[in-house]
């Protein structure tokens, strides 16, 4: 059995590819901060809760033709298309960035990745364990 056929590995893929996403998309809300007329984008959850559930699938990638061909990985974060979405205030040069709100997304989702890379790497050595034989 390989790590992509067990259901909560590839959820906890999909929640790291999210907010890779939206770590980059909220990296470029900051650094635009100062930028005339610039409104800020965020990543959708919904679409993110309908992978979790399952509605929605990731592209298969490239095809393997031939048994010996390694088969490609699609990007998690890639299915993912930042909507705009102006903060709280608006400037007066049209900028719409506010820098505190936007940091404190960076930090949510900061921790939101690594909850899911630590869940990740739990379950990966609850596999590794379970596959080795008593006393090995």
């Amino acid at each position: 059995m390989r790590p992509d056929d067990i259901p909560l590995l590839t959820q906890l893929r999909e929640a790291m590819g999210f907010h890779a996403a939206r770590q980059r998309t909220l990296a470029q809300n900051v650094a635009n901060a100062d930028t005339p007329g610039f409104t800020p984008s965020d990543l959708s959850r919904s679409a993110f809760e309908q992978v979790l559930q399952g509605k929605a699938r990731a592209n298969a990638g490239l095809k393997a033709t031939d048994p010996r061909h390694i088969a490609s990985q699609p990007d998690p974060g890639a299915r993912f298309r930042p909507e705009r979405q102006p903060d709280s205030e608006t400037t007066a040069n049209g900028n719409s960035v506010v820098l505190e709100e936007q940091m404190a997304r960076v930090a949510e989702t900061r921790i939101n990745y690594e909850t899911a890379v630590s869940l990740y790497q739990k379950s990966l050595s609850l596999i590794r364990m379970a596959a080795r034989g008593p006393g090995a």
